[in-house]
């Protein structure tokens, strides 16, 4: 089994305010031995502006990436590339790339057949959907969302910033997490012809000034978890026939002292089994495991520290037994092995000098 990674090879102003150095050198090949969960590098693509988010598709041929930027040729936006995957060396191909009519793309993911690619602008609080052509590439865009407002806190909700796109359960609905207004806004999706329909009374909205960053569906459909940037909590909704209800608000935080300023909510990942969720957070770079309970609520059962500095992303293995911590700042993804029985993580690996790394996709 591969993984592949990306980070940003250029210079880049996060919305936090913190600039963040381009030492990635492009999108790396890993091999990941799923026994013992250690990696081992094959090669990396160079030539590639900032592929600060990756997405392979599910046989592992192709693979996009945004190109995270605040202009591009002189106008206001980011790219999206699309690529081939060598099957033996795990090199790229470039097929294409298309502007993304919005800056700082930040986010990708596929619509349910697969015939759809939908793309997140942080900076441009907007949304970009494109047809996916038979060889792969991208068509331009066959829709741009762009929404409007700011939120409580003035300085992070100034705007709106879109961060994520998830699919609703019944496959015909799309929730847009917007981190600047602290809501998955919902829109009915036209998968014939690309577009995508706001259906406002079903918005799910968080308490204002958490910053809604990433969200996630169980297994069932009946539960949508989200974890909050700005407030380092996790919202648990019950969902039915398309309406979401607040059902509890858990901090990521054992001991809520222990939040400090500068700390900041990053990805939330449901295990296979439904028995766990997984929240990181940066600032105190740690990953906090929580248990499901019979009702959907979540316990917090334990806080492991990421292996490194500024986990911007992780991710779980197809089979449920490794959590992958993509260690920004310090250059390292960082292996933990799943307890089947807890949910609780065991460091296993430490795989040095992927530099600047921000995500990882199988």
């Amino acid at each position: 089994m591969r993984i592949f990674t990306g980070g940003y090879t250029e210079p880049i102003l996060m919305g936090s305010g913190e600039i963040v150095e381009g030492r990635c050198k492009g999108i790396a090949c890993y091999d990941f031995d799923e026994q013992t969960g250690k990696l081992a590098y094959r090669t990396v693509t160079g030539d590639i502006q900032n592929p600060s988010y990756v997405l392979a598709d599910a046989e592992g041929a192709y693979l996009y990436c945004v190109n995270e930027l605040k202009d591009w040729n002189g106008i206001d936006g980011s790219t999206v590339s699309a690529f081939v995957i060598d099957r033996e060396t795990g090199a790229l191909r470039r097929i294409n790339r298309q502007f993304t009519c919005g800056a700082d793309a930040c986010h990708l993911s596929f619509s349910p057949d697969k015939k759809y690619l939908l793309v997140s602008n942080y900076s441009g609080g907007s949304l970009a959907v494109y047809r996916i052509r038979e060889d792969h590439g991208l068509e331009p865009a066959t829709c741009v969302l762009r929404h409007r407002g700011r939120g409580a806190n003035p300085e992070r909700q100034e705007g709106p910033h879109i961060h994520q796109t998830v699919m609703a359960p019944d496959g015909q609905h799309v929730y847009v997490s917007d981190l600047g207004q602290d809501v998955f806004a919902c829109y009915r999706a036209d998968w014939e012809k690309g577009w995508l329909l706001p259906e406002k009374e079903k918005n799910i909205y968080g308490i204002p000034g958490q910053g809604t960053r990433h969200g996630a569906f169980d297994g069932n459909g009946t539960h949508f978890y989200v974890m909050t940037e700005l407030t380092c909590e996790v919202n648990v909704y019950q969902y039915k026939a398309g309406q979401a209800e607040l059902m509890q608000t858990i901090s990521a935080f054992a001991d809520p002292a222990q939040q400090t300023e500068g700390c900041l909510g990053a990805g939330i990942r449901i295990h296979p089994s439904g028995k766990w969720v997984y929240g990181a957070v940066r600032g105190t770079n740690h990953i906090a495991v929580f248990r499901v309970e019979a009702d959907g609520r979540l316990t917090l059962t334990e806080t492991k520290l990421s292996g490194g500095e500024i986990p911007r992303e992780f991710i779980l293995s197809p089979d449920g037994r490794y959590l992958l911590a993509a260690n920004q700042d310090t250059d390292n993804i960082c292996v933990f092995a799943i307890d089947e029985h807890t949910g609780g993580l065991k460091e296993v690996w430490n795989q040095e000098n992927v530099y600047c790394v921000t995500c990882i996709t199988f």
